[in-house]
Parts: C-alpha cells; structure tokens; sequence
C-alpha cells in the first residue's frame, strides 16, 4: 500500500488474544479494535507474536469516529 501513512501495531499473546492494538478509541478493548480493523483493512503478520495495518490518517480518522455504529456492535 503505497498511500499508507499510519501504521497501527499489533502485538498477540501465546494464545493468539491481541493484547495491544495501536489507535484504539477510548473504551474499546484491543481484542475489539482489531477484530473490526481486520474487517476493513489488510493485516500484514510479523514475527514475534506481532502483526500491523497500514491506512491513512483519513480512513482512520473515519474508522475512530463511527460512533453511530459503535464499532459495528462490537
């Protein structure tokens, strides 16, 4: 993605939970986050029990600000 200007960072546990989840909005948790982030944007894995999206500062500004859908009803 060669527009990408944010980088979210994901980090998992051994399990697999995401345990951090860069950008969340107040009040949502980062398992919540990601699981609608992974809806609406490619996830590219790392190593390490690591993971990130890569978005423009736009579509994350719209994807924090859906308030009307609170998150698709996470």
């Amino acid at each position: 993605m060669s527009t990408a200007e944010v980088v979210i960072q994901v980090r998992y546990n051994p399990r697999g939970d995401c345990v951090f989840c860069g950008e969340a909005p107040v009040g949502v948790s980062p398992q919540d986050w990601h699981n609608y982030l992974s809806n609406h944007l490619p996830i590219h894995a790392l190593s390490g029990g690591r993971a990130a999206f890569y978005t423009t500062f736009e579509d994350l500004a719209k994807f924090k600000t859906m308030e009307g859908a609170k998150l698709e009803a996470l």
